[in-house]
């Protein structure tokens, strides 16, 4: 990768200017919930060893943990007036992270057919891609709106699933899960469109 002449020689207390009106702080990384955000991907290796080694329910648990920092970052963020860019930022880029190296780490150990993990990683990079250009763009950052959320919860269900080797329980949520990728997808891609023809 090239280096972002935007971000190069960062140092701490240093804003980097993604957008106007876009600044992602050094500092604010050591907020309380932007540290319980990246430990999510901390958590990750241990998810990844205790899956390829057969330990389901050590991952499992570790997994629930991941699930339950997703929910408590946000609201410790609000309870100590802490919400930033920063966080609105590393939040969906963590979740999209941990998401996609579990589905191929739950492949990889033949748990989860391919089609599942190619469709719901290239949904999350796309939405990614749009993201990154609407911050360069036009300055935006989009919150998750209830079709995301309820996306979001049948991704965590079928990953819970499927690490209990729960496959044919796993498998109707896929199919399930499907609907809701096309209408998030849908949703997102309308709200891109929109925004980069400056409709407010």
């Amino acid at each position: 990768m090239t280096t972002d002449p935007q971000t190069e020689n960062l140092a701490p207390g240093k804003p980097m200017e993604r957008a106007p009106g876009i600044s992602l702080n050094f500092n604010e990384l050591f907020y309380p919930a932007n540290l319980i955000t990246l430990s999510r991907v901390a958590l990750l290796p241990f998810i990844v060893i205790f899956l390829a080694n057969g330990y389901r329910v050590a991952a499992l648990i570790f997994m629930l943990l991941l699930l339950v920092s997703d929910a408590l970052d946000g609201y410790i963020a609000r309870r100590l007036n802490q919400v930033s860019d920063t966080g609105k930022f590393l939040d969906p880029l963590c979740d999209k992270l941990a998401l996609a190296v579990i589905l191929i780490t739950l492949h990889a150990i033949g748990s989860l057919p391919l089609w599942g993990v190619i469709i719901i990683i290239s949904r999350d990079v796309l939405i990614l891609i749009g993201s990154f250009v609407l911050i360069r763009a036009r300055s935006r950052l989009y919150k998750s709106n209830i079709v995301g959320k309820v996306t979001g919860f049948l991704f965590g269900l079928i990953l819970c699933v499927f690490t209990l080797n729960f496959v044919d329980i796993g498998m109707i949520l896929l199919y399930i899960c499907i609907p809701a990728l096309i209408v998030s997808f849908t949703v997102y891609l309308l709200r891109y469109m929109h925004t980069m023809k400056g409709v407010k």
